[in-house]
């Protein structure tokens, strides 16, 4: 997946936000044990590691500085799809509400798993 880390935040961010009606403060990779801080906005939240801003706007996730958009779908109870237009790569996930996320590459082979580590504010 060469997905950069940050939009793969976003992403987990965000399909926790659209499935939850919460947006996270922290996120922890169960992967790599990082923790990620995230700053809740009127109208989206930034990603404090990377300092991007995100924001919907037409069922897409929109980037400032960022020279595209995320699709992102909800097709299910938990499962999710999308496209991310800045790596030109195709995503899937599952992301029920609770406490986790993860996303996998196109083909399934590769996943990031996500984690909400502290309370959520509700959008």
């Amino acid at each position: 997946m060469s997905m950069p880390p940050e939009i793969r935040r976003i992403i987990a961010v965000e399909a926790h936000r659209r499935r939850s009606g919460h947006c996270p403060v922290r996120l922890y990779s169960l992967g790599t044990g990082e923790t990620f801080e995230i700053n809740p906005t009127a109208d989206g939240f930034v990603d404090m590691t990377s300092g991007v801003s995100a924001w919907t706007a037409e069922g897409r996730i929109v980037l400032a500085g960022k020279r595209g958009a995320i699709d992102l779908h909800l097709t299910g109870d938990v499962a999710f799809d999308g496209y991310d237009h800045i790596s030109d790569e195709a995503f899937t996930g599952r992301a029920g509400g609770g406490t986790s996320v993860t996303i996998y590459d196109r083909d399934q082979t590769n996943y990031f798993q996500y984690a909400v580590a502290t309370k959520a504010v509700q959008i």
